[in-house]
């Protein structure tokens, strides 16, 4: 992705993406885009009730007492416009990548807004991400800045930034938070949080913002996408879209100063939108905890007082299960958001209505659009206003693009030397990779993904894991293909042809082996099908559909001899 700074040509493309301006006028005309963003929002809360909260954020392996952390609007403000300044003093200028790796941590949100203060390209990564794919992601994005902690979850991110750096010659600043002496990083909390960079000369001047709330604020890289590392650019104006064109009834964020909590990293785009942009657009609260705990997060809902909670189904599973030892107190909770790929499986959703005794939609949403539509059972979802759906290919299900305010303005292919402009090319279509069906009455159902993809909520790099599997010594062939799991959603299963038909792998040792190579473990198999052979047409391709619809009648952990 050609961002480097002295040529401009690509940098300038970037800036000045957006759709055409009769798309631009309908849009705003009918609501769902705006002239300001969400620094407005900031800013307009900040100055009339600066003591409201803003984010309540739960580091759950710190020690009692001090696990909470409230950050006021009046405090966020004051933050944000100091992140910034500090970006700048970096070097940073409008257009510029900043990269960051973080948890659910409230300096997460703040140097989001922080990038969009400064007119900086936000480039948030997954911490579940590995030293190969954050290679990928800053190699592709060319990132100036990357900011990650020292350890999270066992892995060493510090140690693994500073050992990649030297390859990355557009990376020009590494900044930790947390212990930024070993690795000979900028310290975050000494250098971003300390050090009043609002008060200098830049900093009272300010920095320009991106210019306009139509242009590129937030990029996204998508792992896994045909194959590929794939970007896609969003806008203040389309996050916004997913708030101003929600039409159901108990649709999320119609109600000034509600608190949302989401169980997902906040690095997430499902996350971002509904814990950082919609409680902004309202003067509401974001709330959530860095390692996930369902009995403190139901004692976290019941403090702060959540007034709706969106996670993926196997979240939503055991709160339910400790819910039922341990009841406590939600009389605000009005509104439960099941979220994923596909459907929410109805028994679950009706237990959710039972338990918790509140509305419960389940949510469709794609890196590519956000939140696209939502549904109170297992039939079609009733799509965000403005947002078109078309299904073609002659199939049923059929491959699903999407047209709208929502969707993103751009998608990326990380190598290539320019952007695609969504309204540019695709006259606004943009193709989901998803597989869905469609009613009559304009209603969507997505069954599956397209292609190679698999996930529930983030992408599985599907090449990379069946690479990894190749190097085993005992694999003969490979093939990774989804599989729905009633609970979790699409999950990767491993079918492998085993070197030796006596000594087949198994899946412990492949885990192990994909783990050494640096496959992050929330992209690992989840099961393992032992086979003699995989079924290839004539030319000799690999033939996935139909290894999908043997998985489907296969028993799991069976050994067959060849898909059917």
């Amino acid at each position: 992705m050609g961002l480097t700074r002295g040529t401009g040509t690509a940098e300038r493309r970037v800036l000045e993406l957006t759709a055409p301006d009769e798309v631009v006028r309908r849009f705003r005309a009918a609501g769902w885009w705006r002239e300001e963003t969400f620094l407005d929002d900031l800013r307009r809360t900040a100055a009339g009730a600066p003591g409201r909260p803003a984010i309540v954020a739960e580091r759950v392996l710190r020690p009692e007492g001090r696990r909470r952390t409230t950050v006021t609007y009046g405090q966020l403000a004051v933050y944000v416009d100091r992140f910034a300044a500090a970006l700048a003093s970096l070097g940073v200028a409008p257009g510029d990548p900043v990269a960051y790796q973080l948890p659910n941590w409230w300096e997460t949100a703040a140097l989001t807004l922080a990038c969009w203060r400064a007119g900086a390209l936000a480039v948030p990564v997954l911490p579940t991400v590995r030293a190969h794919g954050l290679r990928r992601i800053l190699d592709g994005t060319r990132a100036r800045v990357c900011v990650v902690p020292d350890t999270w979850e066992g892995f060493a991110h510090a140690e693994a930034l500073a050992d990649l750096a030297p390859g990355l010659p557009w990376l020009r600043h590494r900044v930790v938070l947390g212990d930024a002496a070993a690795t000979g990083a900028i310290d975050f909390t000494a250098y971003f949080a300390r050090t009043p960079h609002e008060r200098t000369g830049a900093g009272r001047r300010g920095r320009p913002l991106p210019g306009r709330a139509d242009r590129p604020a937030l990029l996204i890289s998508v792992m896994g996408l045909r194959d590929a590392y794939t970007s896609v650019l969003h806008s203040p104006d389309t996050l916004y879209a997913n708030i101003s064109a929600q039409h159901h009834p108990e649709g999320p964020g119609q109600r000034p100063g509600e608190v949302f909590l989401s169980t997902l990293p906040l690095t997430s785009l499902a996350s971002l939108i509904y814990t950082v942009c919609w409680p902004l657009a309202v003067g509401g609260t974001g709330v959530w905890q860095d390692v996930w705990d369902p009995g403190r997060c139901l004692d976290l809902m019941a403090d702060a007082g959540v007034d709706q909670v969106y996670a993926e189904p196997a979240y939503f599973a055991e709160l339910l299960t400790t819910r039922r030892q341990r009841p406590r107190d939600l009389d605000r909770l009005r509104l439960v958001l099941s979220g994923g790929r596909t459907s929410t499986p109805e028994p679950l959703a009706a237990e959710l209505r039972e338990v918790f005794g509140v509305s419960v939609l389940s949510a469709w949403g794609a890196p590519e659009l956000g939140m696209g539509a939502l549904s109170e059972g297992a039939g079609g979802a009733g799509l965000l206003r403005g947002l078109e759906v078309l299904a073609e290919g002659g199939t049923d299900p059929a491959t699903l693009r999407v047209r709208g305010p929502s969707v993103a303005l751009a998608t990326w292919r990380h190598g290539v030397a320019a952007p695609v402009a969504t309204w540019e090319e695709g006259d606004g279509w943009l193709d989901t990779g998803d597989l869905a069906t469609t009613d009559a009455g304009g209603g969507i159902r997505v069954l599956a993904r397209a292609g190679t993809r698999t996930g529930a909520i983030f992408m599985v790099p599907v090449a990379e894991v069946e690479e990894g599997l190749l190097t085993h010594p005992r694999v003969g062939e490979a093939a990774v293909v989804a599989y729905t799991d009633p609970e979790h959603g699409e999950l990767p299963c491993a079918v492998v042809v085993p070197a030796a038909w006596d000594r087949p792998p198994g899946p412990a040792e492949l885990r192990e082996h994909l783990t050494a190579l640096g496959i992050a473990e929330a992209f690992l198999p989840t099961r393992l099908e032992i086979v003699g052979a995989l079924p290839r047409d004539e030319h000799g391709r690999l033939r996935r559909a139909a290894l999908r619809s043997w998985l489907l009648r296969a028993h799991p952990g069976s050994p067959r001899p060849s898909p059917a």
